[in-house]
């Protein structure tokens, strides 16, 4: 009789999976970080080659930046649920997504996703999105002297710093491919001793793309996207720029066997901006790829084709986007799997054009804005990346860690760096007066463009058992700006960025979260006719610790501590982030 009762239970055990695995949920969740670095994903306990985006994701979007983790803002913080959500796919069953949170120093957070239910089997999906993160309070005051900017201890500043974002996305599947499009609303505002700005954009992107399980086929996937936006700042009068963006990118090609595929990816960038500035940039690119995965070889050959346009339209004439490429770039990777699962070795070759855009530089940089032009500065013009060379190593070990080891040199021109610029008085027009209504003076933050030789070497480690996971990144990085005489700041000579995560019975979780800089060194010319004067950006540690305890699969409750070091950490010169912060809320998956 025991017999049969352990038959009939272990019956219905099965009988339960396979309901669930018909039902095909998705469980997938989107992680976006507000800085750049990619951690590599410790789930996976085989690492095969590494196809690139132009096979299996679509992405010809270029990342040039050579300096430090991007701005993350005064509201920045990382409980362990942080930044969750779930993405629009067929047969989601999650109708609402929420999280909201609070805290000292004030930190409001905000983020819901409300997915519609569809009849089972329907391939269309869609989702209702917003996010919101903000800072309010006490910011401190920094000063250049005796060559460094820093905090004397006591002087202070009120301002306010925000970052909102909302909109629709959808999705619908066919047997051979998939259409996705999302609408929305992007906006800034912050408040400093400068200036009160609001920024606000619409946005809109439409994908098309092939999901083909057949062996012979024709490779496509488009995407068109768009941007809008209106940047309003106050500093003593009231002034705005404008903005228009358009991108338009293909990959399309013959796949002629699960080895072999000829694709040509196609890129098209376009920003005009009106009001305060009038100019434009422009961007064309073409890139033949030829790809071979065979045995324990993999093969990108591929030479990319790139021409830079750009005009100044503005009465006073800047040099707004005068920078040109040289036509032609490698674009080539190849991989070698010389212990399989274990160990790949590859190296890759690249460069390219980079139009570098308002809002792209606004996103990195809060207080970004044509108060950066001040002293004769450019605030915006093209970047290229000449050459890029890179050797790796990358695996796993004991299918627990996951590891990605790099380094390489590259060659760029008129790259933007952070700068800062002495300011006399007079130099300054009146619509660029200070909220007192005064002239402004002394020393602005501002940006440098300059061309430099960089040396890179970087470490990604990731590691994930039942308990435990660990996500780290290390960089370390150097230039020779200082001898071109380049009045901009180096990145930082090492970067680590670290997140530590323990569960208990998969109830109590428990984090530590660390990014952290060396000082950084920079030159600055204190006048027109005046030498370079070197000056230090001191480094930081960002250390913070989060918790959270889950009451069901339904609702929990977290916690997150930022800055436990109360550091002055000045990832944009002249400007820091809040002290010691504790930010509190809920998390709700119904």
């Amino acid at each position: 009789m025991k017999r049969i009762y352990n038959i009939a239970v272990a019956s219905l055990c099965i009988a339960v999976s396979q309901a669930a695995y018909s039902q095909n949920l998705d469980p997938t969740v989107e992680v976006s970080r507000a800085y750049v670095a990619k951690h590599i994903d410790a789930e996976k306990p085989v690492i095969e080659m590494a196809v690139p985006d132009s096979v299996l994701k679509f992405d010809l979007d270029f990342d040039y930046a050579v300096t430090d983790n991007p701005y993350k803002g005064s509201y920045e913080f990382k409980p362990y649920s942080l930044d969750m959500k779930p993405q629009s796919s067929s047969g989601r069953n999650t109708v609402l997504f929420f999280r909201a949170g609070a805290g000292y120093t004030l930190h409001p957070t905000l983020d819901f996703v409300v997915t519609p239910p569809f009849r089972k089997g329907t391939p269309f999906s869609m989702s209702i999105y917003g996010t919101h993160r903000s800072y309010f309070g006490r910011y401190r005051a920094v000063f250049f002297e005796d060559r460094r900017l820093g905090w004397d201890g006591k002087s202070r500043y009120s301002g306010y710093d925000t970052y909102t974002s909302a909109g629709v996305n959808a999705r619908t599947d066919w047997r051979t491919g998939y259409f996705t499009f999302d609408l929305g609303y992007l906006g800034y505002a912050g408040k400093d001793t400068l200036r009160t700005r609001n920024f606000d954009a619409f946005r809109a992107d439409v994908r098309v793309a092939s999901n083909n399980p057949a062996h012979k086929y024709f490779f496509y996937d488009v995407n068109l996207s768009y941007l809008y936006g209106e940047d309003k700042i106050r500093s003593g009068a009231a002034y705005c720029l404008t903005e228009h963006d358009f991108s338009a990118k293909a990959s399309l090609g013959p796949v002629f066997s699960d080895t072999q595929r000829a694709l040509l990816d196609i890129g098209l960038d376009v920003s005009d901006y009106g009001a305060m500035f009038s100019s434009y940039s422009g961007m064309f690119s073409l890139a033949p790829h030829y790809i071979l995965r065979k045995s324990r070889w993999y093969l990108d050959l591929g030479v990319k084709i790139s021409m830079l346009i750009g005009s100044d339209r503005s009465e006073e004439k800047t040099a707004l986007h005068s920078k040109r490429g040289q036509i032609f770039y490698p674009d080539v990777e190849i991989g070698f799997d010389a212990v399989r699962n274990y160990l790949n070795i590859y190296i890759k070759a690249e460069g390219g054009d980079n139009i570098n855009r308002y809002s792209d530089r606004l996103a990195s940089d809060r207080h970004f804005s044509p108060l950066y032009a001040l002293g004769g500065n450019v605030l915006m013009n093209n970047s290229v990346e000449r050459i890029k060379a890179s050797l790796g190593f990358k695996g796993n070990i004991a299918s627990r860690l996951v590891y990605d080891l790099r380094g390489g040199y590259a060659n760029y021109s008129n790259m933007m760096f952070g700068s800062i610029t002495y300011v006399v008085p007079g130099q300054a027009p009146e619509w660029m007066s200070g909220q007192s209504g005064n002239v402004l003076s002394g020393w602005m933050p501002s940006v440098g463009y300059a061309s430099c030789n960089y040396y890179f070497a970087a470490l990604d480690l990731g590691w994930k058992s039942q308990d435990l996971s660990v996500d780290a990144v290390f960089e370390c990085n150097g230039t020779d700006l200082r001898s071109r005489k380049a009045a901009v700041f180096a990145p930082s000579p090492f970067t680590a960025d670290i997140d530590v995560v323990y569960n208990w019975k998969k109830r109590v979780f428990v984090g530590l979260h660390c990014n952290a800089a060396l000082a950084r060194n920079g030159l600055v010319r204190p006048s027109s006719d005046a030498e370079l004067e070197s000056v230090r950006l001191p480094g930081y540690a960002d250390l913070g610790l989060s918790a959270e305890y889950r009451f069901n699969r339904k609702a929990s409750f977290w916690i997150y501590g930022g800055n436990l070091l109360n550091m002055t950490v000045q990832r944009v010169p002249l400007y820091t982030e809040s002290g010691i912060s504790f930010t509190a809320g809920i998390t709700l998956s119904l």
